[in-house]
């Protein structure tokens, strides 16, 4: 009996090792067949870029760490009128060299909370940042070669919470506007500061006082705030409606 249970112990891990193996063999085809369609979409892409037609990757492609290093290293965007990169050149613009130098190594923090979409963000900012240097004779220092947390754990998500929560609280700035993760909320508090024309001048800065002090709150739990969502702020008997909409 004994013989006969070791054998079937030894079966057991032998068929263990078999679908595990299996498992990974079928990882690496998914893998594959995901990759076979990036690249297709990568050169449908690049062939209408020859064409003239420079429509953007779509952010799951544009995320690809494959091609993190050619956008850490991309040209600034003179032309774009997404609110994040003219905001960002008009502030950059104001900044001193010295302030510009800290804030572009900010940039290149890898972040424990960013998102596909904050990570582009902050490509294009750092771009800008750079060329701003260089324009003022400044030579900045070389794009890291990734921008990517390793570590996401609950500790270092808490402390980069709090650092963007501190960052908002302390109003405007050349560092608010150089933060790739505070680009949605950015968003927000503008849509609302649109859609409150015509209300009271001194009930639409109760409003925004209250707006402004939900969203730290928010970013100080973890959340990142974005133009896509909706959100009903009201104070008294008004209320400041921001609708779902993306201006960036």
């Amino acid at each position: 009996m004994a013989t006969v249970q070791a054998h079937l112990d030894q079966v057991t891990r032998t068929n263990g090792r078999i679908e595990a193996c299996q498992r990974e063999i079928l990882r690496r085809l998914d893998a594959v067949e995901a990759g076979q369609v990036s690249l297709a979409t990568l050169t449908a892409h690049t062939h209408a870029a020859l064409l003239g037609n420079g429509t953007a990757l779509p952010v799951d492609l544009a995320d690809d760490p494959l091609l993190e290093k050619y956008l850490l290293g991309q040209p600034a965007d003179r032309t774009s009128t997404s609110r994040a990169l003219v905001e960002w050149r008009r502030a950059a613009i104001a900044a001193s060299a010295a302030e510009l130098a800290n804030i572009l190594e900010h940039q290149y923090d890898p972040s424990p909370t960013d998102t596909a979409e904050a990570r582009l963000l902050r490509y294009q900012l750092a771009a800008i940042t750079r060329e701003e240097l260089r324009g003022r004779g400044v030579t900045p220092p070389s794009p890291p070669t990734s921008t990517r947390a390793e570590d996401r754990s609950p500790e270092m998500i808490a402390r980069r919470s709090a650092e963007l929560a501190r960052l908002w609280r302390a109003g405007e700035s050349t560092g608010l506007f150089g933060d790739p993760e505070l680009g949605g909320a950015i968003d927000l508090f503008e849509a609302a500061e649109r859609r409150g024309h015509g209300v009271p001048e001194g009930q639409l800065a109760a409003e925004l006082r209250d707006l402004h002090r939900a969203l730290g709150d928010r970013l100080a739990a973890g959340e990142r705030p974005s133009a896509a969502e909706e959100l009903v702020v009201r104070h008294g008997s008004h209320q400041l409606e921001v609708s779902p909409e993306q201006t960036r």
